[in-house]
């Protein structure tokens, strides 16, 4: 139950960034060979704590494509790594890559207030763009109903820095946060 929580829930997450990114650049065009940007994300249903890190590390750049693996380990436990390829010829759709957004799920996304503020993450202070987004979706055969607020900075590689999530998934409230630990580039 608690995977496919999971699953469906970080689908909705990342329908506003692919409405973000359908508006600006594609995020991974100027990234190099060995950028990473790792995120701590912290999910709580009801009484059930999950924390939880990922890392996008770009493995390979040609003017056309970037190759990412993503790597997640959840409550301590290492899940399979992913690599997908993003299409650098197009604006970035997230719902594209790594096999789209699971179990035919399905997302309105409604692009709110949007606004500047400076954010700290990952011991810096970044010039941040906001933007709020109402989203209603079904995944996994979920019905979802989410407030999103997500900041992106073009100083951080794949430019997300924060992300924060409150949701009814299946009758049941939640909140999300994903939060730009570290960044830079390993090479």
């Amino acid at each position: 139950m608690i995977v496919r929580l999971l699953t469906a829930v970080l689908a909705v997450a990342i329908a506003p960034v692919a409405v973000r990114a359908a508006d600006e650049e594609n995020p991974y065009k100027n990234v190099k060979v060995g950028d990473f940007a790792t995120y701590k994300m912290k999910v709580n249903v009801g009484p059930i704590a999950i924390d939880g890190t990922t890392t996008q590390n770009v493995i390979a750049k040609t003017d056309k494509e970037a190759k990412v693996k993503v790597t997640a380990s959840v409550n301590g436990m290492e899940a399979p790594a992913q690599e997908q390829t993003i299409d650098l010829t197009k604006p970035y759709d997230p719902t594209k890559v790594g096999g789209g957004l699971p179990g035919g799920a399905e997302a309105k996304v409604e692009k709110g207030k949007e606004g500047k503020e400076k954010i700290k993450a990952a011991g810096k202070e970044f010039e941040a763009t906001w933007t709020e987004y109402k989203v209603k979706a079904k995944a996994n055969g979920m019905d979802i109903d989410a407030d999103i607020k997500v900041w992106t900075a073009k100083d951080v590689p794949m430019g997300m820095v924060k992300m924060t999530m409150k949701a009814t998934v299946a009758k049941m409230d939640m909140e999300m946060t994903m939060e730009l630990s570290e960044f830079g580039n390993k090479k």
